[in-house]
């Protein structure tokens, strides 16, 4: 009977062995489960704040893109006005030192039409003159037409209106002091007598 208790014992101990096998594989297996489920959550809180940071990320370049292209527009902007202003001086330098030179001009061609043809002295004023004028031209300086062209009060000043049988009404019939342009502008209008 005793080898019958031993077995008893040991085949009691070997069920309490495997039962406690038993309960240590469920307990493997839930703690698997366990395991699996606490990835998932941690996996998908993770990804929420990946998907937060990104939009922030995403939020901030967008902002700082903006930023960029306002900078740069106002910086266009800002080149083209200075590029303007710039024009606007020089072309106002320009009629400046030409209003200052017209008398000049008006001097030399004065002295022209009063000086006897044959001279030599006239040829070299003449040359003068001209030189004068080429250098003024190429800095843009224009005559206003003036013989036979309509009276236009944004080009001419009428400081005589007279009868003029050959010359229409309101045109023009003679010159008396020439009148500049510069890039599109009065400089001096040209004073003219103007047929009634």
């Amino acid at each position: 009977m005793m080898a019958s208790k031993e077995e008893q014992n040991f085949e009691n101990e070997q069920e309490t062995v495997q039962s406690q096998k038993q309960n240590i594989d469920q307990n493997k297996r839930e703690t698997v489960d366990l395991e699996e489920d606490i990835t998932e959550e941690v996996m998908e809180e993770r990804l929420e704040e990946i998907k937060q940071q990104l939009t922030a990320v995403t939020e901030e370049k967008d902002e700082y893109l903006s930023k960029l292209k306002r900078l740069k527009a106002d910086f266009v902007n800002y080149r083209n006005r200075a590029k303007r202003e710039k024009q606007q001086i020089e072309t106002k330098t320009k009629m400046e030192f030409i209003n200052s030179i017209l008398p000049v001009i008006d001097n030399f061609e004065r002295a022209l039409r009063s000086v006897d043809e044959d001279s030599e002295f006239l040829s070299g004023v003449k040359m003068i003159h001209k030189q004068l004028i080429d250098v003024l031209k190429k800095e843009g300086l224009e005559f206003i037409d003036t013989e036979g062209e309509e009276f236009d009060p944004a080009y001419h000043e009428a400081v005589m209106q007279v009868e003029a049988e050959d010359v229409e009404s309101g045109y023009i019939v003679e010159e008396i002091q020439r009148g500049y342009m510069m890039e599109d502008k009065v400089v001096r209008p040209a004073m003219v007598k103007v047929a009634i």
